[in-house]
């Protein structure tokens, strides 16, 4: 009983610190003015933590101690401990467990591509919860429990972790970022977008709208929501299936929400942004992946502004969800390119390191 006492104590104080990776430029300025320092020390603290992505007080070279006191009284930087770094076989995805002060644990994964004669990238897959609700059965993110949402500033500071890694291994830094991590990323929508204006911030990483995108498993008043930002940033939904009842087993979110509402909620995301909807369609052996279900699925999307991103199943992922066999998936996708369909086929990044999708966890 006294455990779980000062654990929550814990909590309480936790959540009480002022997280200064998480706040924005005009939060700075005010708390400078309360401290009784110079407007201009916000836009170095800015500077400090949201690009240079410090980890000490030390590291504000141009921050006079006495101000780094005042602050430090307050609150935190906000630097995550790396527990453990794990990198792919082909040297092309790095996956960390990552521990903040409340001894929360969440994973990240960077992806890195070279392509040649454009520009090479670097994607990190941002964790937005530190378990998950939403109970897909082929998702061993579920298994986790319920965990809790991430702060701004802990959105943040993953980026800013793979940001150095993405540099030590010969990029010039994160290049996009997608929150397809652990969590359902429309739970906790109001960090999602204030990280998402951190990440786009000229100051900050000057990351482009363009080249972020937000997953969701189907949470329709969520995407009116991410609509009513009319900004350019990505929607990625899972789909998975071609119909309310087969979306059912395996997606519990689609008891509450029908295909023919998500779509339409889809439409006006794509009338209010200009942006083409990305339908995931994870690729499920004896499942999913029948002819007649691609038919069905390009009868649906026919017309419709999408990209439909096929995911060959990760091994090693939840009982009973093999991957397609590789001559079903080019007939999937054959079927669905005849409707006019733009298909995409997902490379398989950091399966060696179970870092792919639907495998994350908090270990």
């Amino acid at each position: 009983m006294q455990i779980e006492k000062e654990k929550q104590q814990l909590n309480n104080d936790y959540q009480n610190l002022l997280q200064y990776r998480g706040m924005t430029e005009e939060e700075l300025k005010k708390l400078m003015k309360e401290i009784g320092e110079p407007q201009f020390r916000a836009s170095q603290l800015f500077l400090w933590l949201q690009n240079k992505g410090v980890e000490n007080w030390d590291e504000m070279r141009n921050i006079p101690h006495s101000c780094c006191q005042k602050l430090a009284e307050r609150g935190d930087i906000f630097a995550p401990k790396v527990i453990t770094r794990q990198e792919s076989a082909a040297h092309d995805t790095v996956k960390v467990l990552l521990e903040f002060p409340d001894g929360e644990r969440i994973e990240t994964v960077l992806m890195l591509y070279h392509r040649g004669e454009s520009r090479d990238r670097a994607t990190v897959c941002v964790s937005t919860q530190s378990g998950c609700v939403m109970g897909c059965s082929f998702c061993v993110t579920a298994t986790v429990g319920k965990g809790r949402n991430l702060s701004t500033a802990e959105i943040v500071s993953q980026v800013l972790v793979m940001e150095k890694e993405a540099q030590k291994l010969g990029f010039d830094g994160v290049t996009n970022i997608v929150y397809m991590g652990m969590g359902e990323p429309a739970l906790n929508l109001e960090n999602v977008w204030k990280s998402l204006q951190l990440f786009n911030h000229e100051k900050g990483l000057n990351i482009g709208m363009r080249r972020m995108t937000v997953s969701t498993c189907g949470i329709v008043p969520a995407i009116y929501e991410m609509a009513a930002w009319n900004k350019q940033v990505g929607l990625a939904i899972s789909l998975h299936a071609p119909d309310d009842a087969l979306r059912e087993k395996i997606m519990p979110v689609a008891r509450k929400y029908k295909l023919k509402e998500l779509l339409e909620a889809a439409e006006h995301y794509y009338k209010t942004t200009g942006q083409e909807i990305t339908y995931e369609y994870a690729m499920f052996r004896g499942i999913n992946d029948s002819q007649s279900q691609a038919h069905a699925l390009g009868k649906l999307l026919s017309g419709k502004p999408a990209l439909v991103n096929l995911i060959p199943a990760n091994l090693g992922g939840a009982a009973g969800f093999l991957p397609s066999l590789v001559e079903t998936i080019t007939d999937f996708k054959r079927i669905l390119t005849s409707y006019g369909i733009e298909v995409a086929l997902r490379e398989p990044r950091g399966v060696d390191i179970d870092a792919a999708c639907g495998q994350l966890r908090r270990r």
